[in-house]
C-alpha cells in the first residue's frame, strides 16, 4: 500500500443513493443500465470504469458509476459529470475476485488506522470492463488532511 496524489478528474456517470439494502438492490441494475450506455459518452479516456464512494450520510451511501472523460465533455442525457478534486490516496492494487474487493478495502482501512492516516469514506475502485474479465483493480481511499 502506499500513498498517491491523484490529479482532478471529470467523469460521467450514474449516481445512487440509497441505504445499504436499497444499494445492494439497485447498484447491479445501474451497472447494466451504465455498461449499456457507455458508448453514448463522448470524449471517453479510456472504457475503464469506475465505482466511486462519494459519501456516506447517516444510513444513505452515494455511489457513482462513471468513467472518465476530457474536462469538456459534455453528459447525455440521463447521466451526470461531475469533478473529482484532485488529492492524497491510500493506494492499493486488488488482485482477484470482485467479491473480495470490499475486503480489501477493509485491509486499507486497517492499514490507515495501524499508521495514523485519517481515511475519509470516499473511495474510488477503477477497472471494470465492459466483458467483466478484469483480474485487478487500483483501490483509493481518500485521505483527510493532506491536500
Amino acid at each position: 500500500m502506499n500513498i498517491v496524489e491523484k490529479d482532478e478528474m471529470s467523469v460521467i456517470g450514474i449516481t445512487v443513493a440509497r441505504d445499504w439494502q436499497g444499494l445492494i438492490r439497485d447498484m447491479p441494475v445501474k451497472w447494466e443500465e451504465f455498461k449499456s450506455r457507455l458508448t453514448e459518452i463522448n470524449q471517453r479516456k479510456t472504457d475503464i470504469m469506475m465505482d466511486i464512494s462519494l459519501e456516506k450520510l447517516e444510513h444513505t451511501y452515494t455511489q457513482c458509476i462513471c468513467v472518465e472523460v476530457e474536462q469538456d465533455a459534455e453528459a447525455p442525457e440521463g447521466l451526470e459529470k461531475m469533478v473529482i478534486s484532485s488529492a492524497s490516496y491510500l493506494h492499493h492494487k486488488h488482485e482477484g475476485s470482485l467479491v473480495s474487493i470490499a475486503q480489501t478495502f477493509g485491509e486499507m482501512y486497517q492499514y490507515g488506522k495501524e499508521h495514523e492516516l485519517a481515511l475519509e469514506e470516499m473511495k474510488i475502485d477503477i477497472g471494470y470492463t465492459i466483458q467483466g474479465t478484469e483480474t485487478s483493480h487500483d483501490l483509493y481511499i481518500k485521505i483527510n488532511g493532506i491536500a
